[in-house]
Parts: structure tokens; sequence; C-alpha cells
């Protein structure tokens, strides 16, 4: 684990900075793929719970940083993410780039359902009432496109993390031998 914690932190601040700066010039429909999401998916299958919730804490916390409203919101979400999926991770093939794909696209959804559900509708329901299912609409748009867009770019950002970590794996068993 000693190896593990700085490569993570050096993953998470570089996917954090590219999600903040180069990935505006590749928007859909004014949507961009969340790639912390998908890291935080991609530790928790490949190495567990603890870890997953560990990572999706801290994504969390950076992206609270970087976009959010308030500090401990993403990482919540991030935290809760990491250890429901790294439970999963015992029962799946994980060399199976679907299982990462499904995850992703399921994970967005739910994901893109808590954001909007806590960020609009809940302020817009404690504070006037006024509910119309108009403000579904870019739900909608929003959640699919992201959706899609985050499954696409799992597979990649899944074989770049399954490399790193079978890096690190490599350094470790060569530091035992020692």
């Amino acid at each position: 684990m000693k190896i593990r914690i700085p490569v993570y932190v050096v993953c998470i601040l570089i996917i954090a900075s590219i999600q903040s700066t180069l990935v505006d010039y590749i928007k859909i429909n004014n949507v961009k793929p969340n790639l912390l999401l998908i890291f935080i998916i991609s530790i928790a299958l490949l190495r567990g719970n603890i870890e997953g919730g560990i990572v999706g804490f801290f994504a969390g916390l950076v992206q609270d940083i970087l976009f959010g409203k308030v500090l401990g919101f993403y990482a919540l979400i991030g935290l809760y993410f990491g250890v429901v999926i790294g439970m999963l991770n015992k029962r799946l093939y994980r060399d199976n780039y679907l299982v990462v794909t499904f995850f992703t696209f399921t994970s967005t959804i739910v994901y893109e359902l808590l954001i909007y559900l806590f960020n609009t509708l809940l302020p817009l329901a404690l504070s006037s009432g006024d509910f119309s299912f108009e403000l579904l609409n870019p739900l909608m748009n929003v959640t699919l496109t992201e959706t899609l867009y985050n499954s696409l770019m799992s597979i990649p950002i899944y074989i770049l993390t399954m490399k790193i970590d079978n890096k690190i794996e490599i350094a470790i068993k060569n530091s035992r031998k020692f």
C-alpha cells in the first residue's frame, strides 16, 4: 500500500488536471466525460472496496475543490461508489471490458441522478415548491450523452489503470525479494 498511495495521488491529480482543462475541447453536446468517476470505478474493480473507497473519497475531494459548491459532497459520492463497486469485484472477471463498461454505464446514470437531485431538484423543491416535468429534460439529455461518453472512455482508462496496477504489483514483488 505504501507504493500505491503516491501513485494514486499522482493519477488523481493528473486526471483532475486533464478533466478541468483538456477535456473541455472534446465536449459532445456541451457534455464532457467524468474521468475521475471512471478512475474510481476502475480502481474499485481492480483493487476492491477499501482501495476503491479511499480513491473514491480523495478523487471526490479533488472534484469538490475544483468544481463543487459544498466541500465533501463529491467525496462522499465517490466513497460510496468505490465501496459498492469494490464489493462486487471478487465475483467478476476483471479482464472483461464489458464489466467496466457496464459499471461505468450504470454508475454514471446513478451519479448524474444524485447530482441533479441534490443540486437542482431538492433546492428548488425547498425554495418554491414549483416542480415541473420540464426540469427533467436537461437531465435526460446530459445523462444520456455523458453515460455513453463515459462508457466509451472507460475502456482506455481501464486498460491504462490495469497497466499501472500491474507495474505496481511487479514493484511490490521485486521489493519483497530483497
